[in-house]
């Protein structure tokens, strides 16, 4: 089948999903891009993001320690987008409950968010307002074009049925001299290598996945240059990574994950640490177009 990243190559199917066979990896032969087949219905999704998404992995999005960590890997996104840009409108686009925002708004930038789950958004609109939160699609935002500084998206590409038009919309609402920050799984990184068809970022909501160079032509398509790359690092607990492995099992790292949980002490189970977890953070710029061409 032709690959909807690339629109050139065609795509051969790898492995089967995990959590349920019927969904399956694909990879192209020509970008090397990957995505799921069949895509999940609406009304999955619709269900999956529900407030349940988020307390799945036995932790409150709203809880205390899940707001430290969460922030504190926010602050390591800014810091690398204030190299380019330190003040303005910022959008993230796939806001959650606001922890990036909130983040941005100390750092001086005007917080503006899209969220997709209803739940979420509900919460990030008491924090930054109404008119400054869009409950649904990055597509539908009533938002002006070139109106943002910054356009964030942190765990999300992944998600969106459409990169391609999430890009093209991305375009449209940042300002000439803006930046975009791209935050996915990497195909490229070493856990990928060493887990294989048992990564775990592959799972049925996420719907791509990218390597550098896939996600840099789908980029350049829509009208975009890779300004830096490097490696994601997060801040996690060993809390976190129990709950998640509960959720998504693993032959091994689930066991390891349950000793672990079972024998430190609270306070070292709850303690953050830097890590980087198979994920990839992308700064892109605007390609100038000359005038009077348009991206087709």
């Amino acid at each position: 089948m032709r690959c909807p990243l690339c629109l050139t190559g065609e795509a051969q199917e790898m492995w089967p999903v995990r959590e349920n066979p019927d969904f399956r990896v694909q990879r192209c032969g020509h970008c090397g891009g990957r995505f799921l087949f069949p895509q999940p219905t609406a009304e999955f999704l619709s269900e999956l993001y529900s407030r349940s998404y988020y307390d799945a992995w036995g932790l409150q999005e709203e809880d205390g320690r899940v707001r430290e960590m969460k922030v504190s890997t926010f602050a390591l996104r800014l810091e690398l987008i204030k190299r380019y840009k330190r003040q303005g409108k910022v959008l993230d686009v796939g806001c959650a409950t606001g922890f990036f925002l909130e983040e941005a708004a100390r750092q001086g930038f005007s917080p503006y968010g899209v969220e997709f789950s209803p739940y979420s958004s509900r919460i990030a609109a008491e924090k930054f307002g109404e008119e400054a939160v869009f409950q649904g699609v990055l597509e539908d935002a009533p938002f002006a074009p070139a109106s943002f500084d910054v356009i964030a998206m942190s765990d999300l590409l992944e998600h969106v049925r459409d990169p391609g038009s999430v890009l093209a919309k991305t375009r449209e609402l940042l300002k000439e001299d803006g930046v975009v920050m791209v935050m996915t799984p990497d195909t490229s990184s070493l856990t990928h290598r060493v887990m294989g068809s048992r990564w775990v970022h592959y799972k049925i909501e996420h719907l791509f996945y990218f390597d550098p160079r896939s996600l840099e032509m789908l980029a350049k398509r829509h009208g975009f240059r890779v300004l830096h790359r490097e490696a994601a690092r997060k801040t996690l607990t060993a809390d976190y990574f129990y709950h998640q492995f509960e959720r998504y099992p693993h032959w091994l790292l689930t066991p390891v994950c349950r000793a672990l949980h079972r024998l430190l002490p609270k306070r070292i189970r709850q303690g953050n640490f830097r890590i980087t977890i198979g994920e990839m953070v992308v700064l892109l710029e605007k390609i100038p177009l000359p005038e009077g061409a348009s991206l087709s």
